[in-house]
């Protein structure tokens, strides 16, 4: 029912229009109610206060006793604040005193200070006056100096105070701004004529001046930018197309693009050649003012590392890093770079570039080696111990990277140029091979352009990848060019076209290799680095393509070889008629016809003796021949079994016209190596007896598993051979030991050793031969 009435916002006469309206009761009816209400309120107040009446009771005493510490509270507050009007009453007199002392002493103080500065103002202008700036004598620089201190410190007077509106202050600024303007100009002379002549007791006084008039920083970048504009000015000026059309209207000359399309004429000839003249003239001013300007600028540099303010000792260089100023070299080729790459940017796409772009481009390497000597002269010039260089290898990088619009057109011509004259020469399919004219025409495009590159190294390196990628498709033309299928592993007769197109395309490829190789020794690291890999694909390519030829002729010759399995070795007579076996006199006819259809036509032939022969490709593959041929023979003939005296002397004789055919025939025995080494060791360890083997040096000169075999042929029957015990032809076995390690072999051979002692220990000569054999097949594998 009281609900209602704790509402926040409660509203007594909405509450009574809200309860007459919704009620039919009468307003007396709502007033008897409401009364009662009141009463039932009183009840239930009085009841509480009847319950908490002891509560009740302490809560009034214990605000009587507030009440009483209150009063008490008041009276020492009243008696405080009489206490205080009192104390302000006796103290208010004495500090009006102390404020007027104080301000008229602050009075007094800005007064003298204002008074000091003007008497220190007036006592340095007195000493500046005492200075003659307008002198002309060795004193002169010196007494900037002082100036130049004297013009800080008034100026720093004034950063101090504000004096201006005084008479005696304002009437001096006419003359220091004219002093200012004589100390500037008096070093920026003094510093020019230091910088002319490279002084660096004159550049060091110069800066000293900027120094105390602390503008050094400013003067190092207004010097430097002003190298740089010279610079820019004499660059723009030998690249300006407009320019050279007047320098060269007395030769009939002209810039932009041909009339027409039409070529150029003798006259228009003759007339690009003066434009060019004129052109490198220019420019080689322009490249001596750039080394000139970067040594003068190395110079300053090196006098602000070395110069100190002699009353700070505060290094200049250091006051400019503490500026956070760049230092002048860095400056200098930050601007510098940035400017010639603007201009010779705009030389080679301007609207009037033509005829500048073609001289340019064309002759590149002339203008990369101007750039690359003033390179190296500057980096020689400033090269002082101690001292940092002139030019840091990244700040030549984007020196070169400026006339990176030629080179980028001059290297594109120059691989088009290759490329044509590759596929003019190498037109790949089944089209015929280039003759001797046309192979000279591509060997001679490429001296032609590594001879363009003049002392360049850089230039020598770019042109070689041009050349190595012309190489690279000369080696993929090539491939397409070479004849295969079984023509070209044909063997017996006449030399057939497909081997013939083959040995041709070989040669080519090796006229291509060894002009290159001979110019290698000449050309800069870089560039002979380019040209390794694709030498070594035309090189791998050559090979390729009479690789079959030269794989027919060995598996010919080590099927005439085989033949020798099938001889009497063991024979107690001689045979009746004396001299080569008939499996040796047909390797011998096979290894001359070789040499007659097939090495003849290689150009140059591979003859014995050739030193040229020697170097070339099938020099290389007739050596892997003749190399394999008597190591193929030895091997095999260290398995005849059984061997009697009679087929030694057979088997000698046999090996000595094997040997001769190799050097009639193929090449020197000598630079064919350790095969023939082993040829030769074999030979007389055959007539050795068994007793004095172990001794023998010629043991330690064969693969051991060469004398294992040939020691079978002096034990007994039952010590089988280690490819017969396995079911192995000789063939077979062959192809084995050429797919195993000697290691392997070893193995292999100790293993039939081993196997078949117990069957053979009583056999006689077993005792001879079996320990040496198996100490040999030990020792060799450890």
């Amino acid at each position: 029912m009281f609900a209602p009435f704790l509402a926040e916002h409660f509203d007594a006469m909405e509450y009574a229009s809200t309860s007459l309206s919704s009620s039919s009761a009468t307003a007396q009816a709502k007033a008897a109610q409401l009364q009662q209400g009141i009463k039932l309120l009183d009840d239930r107040i009085a009841a509480e206060i009847q319950l908490r009446q002891e509560n009740l009771l302490q809560q009034a005493e214990s605000l009587r006793e507030a009440q009483a510490f209150m009063q008490g509270m008041n009276l020492s507050v009243e008696s405080l604040h009489a206490t205080m009007q009192r104390v302000r009453g006796e103290v208010l007199q004495p500090y009006a005193t102390m404020r007027v002392q104080t301000m008229q002493m602050g009075s007094l103080h800005r007064t003298s200070d204002v008074l000091r500065h003007v008497l220190q103002r007036l006592k340095h202008i007195a000493k500046l006056r005492a200075l003659d700036l307008d002198a002309e004598d060795k004193n002169a620089v010196p007494d900037a100096a002082k100036a130049a201190r004297l013009l800080t410190d008034v100026a720093a007077v004034s950063q101090e105070m504000d004096l201006s509106g005084l008479a005696l202050v304002d009437a001096d600024s006419a003359y220091l701004d004219a002093a200012s303007q004589k100390v500037q100009s008096r070093a920026r002379k003094a510093l020019r004529e230091g910088m002319a002549q490279l002084s660096q007791a004159d550049v060091g006084s110069a800066l000293q001046i900027f120094y105390n008039l602390q503008m050094l920083p400013e003067a190092v970048r207004e010097l430097v930018e002003g190298y740089v504009s010279k610079m820019e000015r004499l660059v723009t000026n030998a690249l300006d197309a407009r320019r050279l059309a007047s320098a060269g209207a007395a030769a009939g000359s002209f810039l932009g693009g041909r009339d027409g399309g039409r070529g150029p004429g003798p006259n228009e000839i003759g007339s690009t050649a003066k434009l060019a003249e004129i052109l490198w003239q220019s420019l080689t001013e322009a490249f001596d003012s750039l080394h000139s300007a970067a040594v003068a600028v190395w110079h300053l540099q090196r006098v602000l590392a070395k110069k100190r303010d002699p009353l700070s000792h505060t290094l200049f260089s250091d006051a400019l890093e503490t500026a956070g100023a760049l230092s002048p070299l860095e400056h200098f080729w930050e601007l510098m770079t940035a400017s010639l790459r603007r201009a010779f940017a705009d030389a080679a796409g301007g609207a009037r570039a033509g005829t500048l772009k073609d001289i340019m481009t064309a002759q590149y390497s002339r203008l990369a080696q101007a750039l690359e000597d003033v390179i190296a002269r500057l980096i020689q010039d400033t090269e002082v111990t101690g001292v940092v260089s002139g030019l840091t290898e990244e700040e030549a990088e984007a020196l070169m990277a400026a006339i990176a619009p030629f080179q980028q057109a001059y290297l594109g011509a120059c691989l088009t140029r290759m490329s044509d004259a590759a596929t003019a020469a190498f037109p790949g399919g089944s089209r015929a091979l280039p003759t001797s004219a046309e192979l000279q025409k591509f060997i001679g495009r490429m001296h032609e352009e590594l001879k363009s590159a003049g002392g360049s190294a850089r230039l020598a390196s770019q042109v070689a990848s041009c050349i190595s990628k012309a190489l690279q498709l000369l080696a993929e033309k090539a491939e397409y060019m070479a004849a295969t299928g079984p023509d070209v592993r044909q063997m017996g007769g006449a030399c057939t076209s497909a081997q013939l197109r083959n040995i041709t395309l070989c040669s080519q490829l090796n006229e291509v290799h060894r002009s290159l190789m001979n110019l290698l020794p000449r050309l800069p690291a870089q560039a002979t680095a380019n040209l390794r890999a694709p030498l070594e694909a035309v090189q791998s390519m050559a090979v390729d393509a009479v690789m079959p030829i030269f794989r027919a002729a060995v598996d010919a010759a080590e099927q005439h070889i085989l033949r020798m399995h099938a001889q009497d070795f063991g024979r107690a007579e001689a045979p009746a008629v004396a001299g080569a076996s008939p499996y040796m006199a047909d390797l011998v006819r096979h290894i001359s016809h070789c040499r007659v259809d097939l090495l003849s036509k290689f150009s140059p032939s591979p003859s014995p003796g050739s030193a040229a022969a020697a170097a070339s490709f099938a020099g290389a593959l007739v050596e892997r021949m003749a190399g394999r041929v008597l190591v193929f023979f030895v091997r095999h003939a260290s398995l005849l079994r059984p061997l009697s005296q009679a087929g030694k002397v057979q088997l000698a004789k046999d090996m000595a016209e094997l040997e001769a055919a190799v050097a009639d025939y193929l090449l020197p025995v000598d630079a064919v190596g350790a095969p023939h080494r082993v040829l030769r060791a074999f030979r007389p360890l055959i007539f050795l007896g068994t007793p004095e083997l172990a001794a023998s040096l010629l043991v330690a000169a064969l693969p051991p598993s060469i004398v294992l075999h040939h020691m079978y042929s002096r034990a007994p029957a039952a010590l089988q051979s280690p490819h017969i015990r396995s079911g192995f032809t000789p063939a077979q076995y062959s192809m084995w030991l050429d797919q195993h390690s000697m290691e392997e072999a070893l193995k292999f051979i100790r293993s039939a050793l081993e196997a078949c002692a117990a069957a053979a220990e009583k056999e006689p000569g077993f005792s001879e031969v079996y320990p040496f054999m198996l100490q040999l097949s030990k020792g060799a594998a450890h």
